[in-house]
């Protein structure tokens, strides 16, 4: 059995992934930031800011998170922070790092670097076991022990079996392609915005799923030129997280493209309390996509529309009109829609 886990992040996916893991470790230690986070897990064995109804086992610590973190004991840790947080962690923890495996369950690009939390992690760290855990996962379910699947992406097979024992409770896949692995979870939370967004406009199921079919498209014309991994859309991390947070209104990422769309709120970047990594993540996944020459029209017009470019309905209905349809030779063709006008009633 492993003998004790860091997860550095006491929010609500660090803690689900304590409760799920720690029945197949000796000890598990979160970290976090807040220190009446630390002492409601340390004295009452619950995290009451994101599950107070939900007892957390008794081999469950916490400690508060410090200038340089001291997990020099743990066998594994994982990073379950924002991605904005990944650089300076990874800083803190650097000085303590052996061998460890690290795990980053964190979604997002850096930038201007436009580089995954792996390779920011192994950047500021040197550590060269790390590894990504991606799926379609709530937080929520997690902790309270529903069934889930995920992908995990490592470059290094012995590691395969530790990691399946360690996430024993989920249904797993495995990817060798780390970075497609990440960037799979940062797409994703880019189409669920622009979801959100189309169906402030548009309300139909036959409307929904047309677009998100146009949005899955997109991604995986993208993953083409990104990944050397043949089997990543169908894995966890692509096909099935892609599909959780565009659909299901639980998901941030969908719900800010609503609220956007309903013209709720106009500056997501401002929101506090809340992440959105897909509003941060918009401008990178573009940046990159004309980096390798890859059109990605529905990518930017999330980012037109997140950066106050662009009128939301406006911009939907040219979509339409002009949408370019990648098949899977990459050719380009023109979609049918372009030789459809626009309905008079359409406000």
């Amino acid at each position: 059995m492993i003998s004790k886990v860091g997860i550095i992040g006491a929010g609500s996916m660090g803690t689900a992934l304590a409760q799920s893991i720690s029945n197949r470790v000796e000890e598990v230690v979160v970290y976090g930031r807040r220190q009446e986070v630390i002492d409601s897990i340390n004295s009452d064995q619950r995290n009451k800011n994101y599950f107070p109804g939900l007892p957390l086992n008794p081999n469950i610590h916490a400690r508060l998170i410090s200038n340089r973190l001291d997990i020099a004991d743990c066998e594994i840790i994982i990073i379950a922070v924002p991605s904005s947080e990944v650089r300076s962690i990874a800083s803190a923890i650097s000085d303590n790092l052996a061998n460890q495996i690290v795990i980053t369950v964190s979604k997002g690009l850096d930038y201007p670097s436009l580089k995954t939390m792996s390779e920011i992690i192994f950047e500021e760290s040197k550590n060269p076991n790390i590894v990504c855990f991606s799926g379609p996962n709530f937080a929520d379910e997690i902790a309270y022990g529903h069934i889930a699947g995920a992908t995990i992406g490592t470059d290094n097979p012995s590691l395969r079996a530790m990691l399946s024992e360690l996430f024993g409770r989920f249904i797993l896949d495995f990817s060798d392609d780390v970075r497609a692995v990440e960037l799979c979870g940062v797409l994703k939370n880019v189409y669920a915005i622009g979801t959100g967004m189309w169906d402030s406009v548009y309300s139909n199921y036959n409307e929904h799923y047309t677009f998100l079919n146009m949005c899955y498209k997109e991604m995986c014309a993208f993953l083409r030129v990104i990944s050397h991994d043949p089997e990543i859309y169908t894995k966890f991390c692509c096909f099935g997280d892609f599909n959780l947070t565009a659909n299901v209104d639980k998901s941030r990422n969908r719900t800010l493209g609503l609220m956007v769309g309903k013209n709720i709120i106009k500056t997501p970047y401002l929101e506090s309390g809340v992440t959105f990594e897909g509003s941060k993540s918009a401008k990178g996944i573009v940046e990159l996509a004309d980096k390798h020459n890859i059109e990605m029209p529905i990518a930017k017009f999330v980012y037109d529309v997140l950066s106050g470019n662009t009128n939301i309905r406006e911009t939907v209905d040219a979509l339409i009109e002009t949408y370019d349809v990648i098949d899977s030779t990459a050719q380009v063709r023109q979609h049918p829609f372009a030789q459809r006008s626009v309905s008079p009633n359409r406000s």
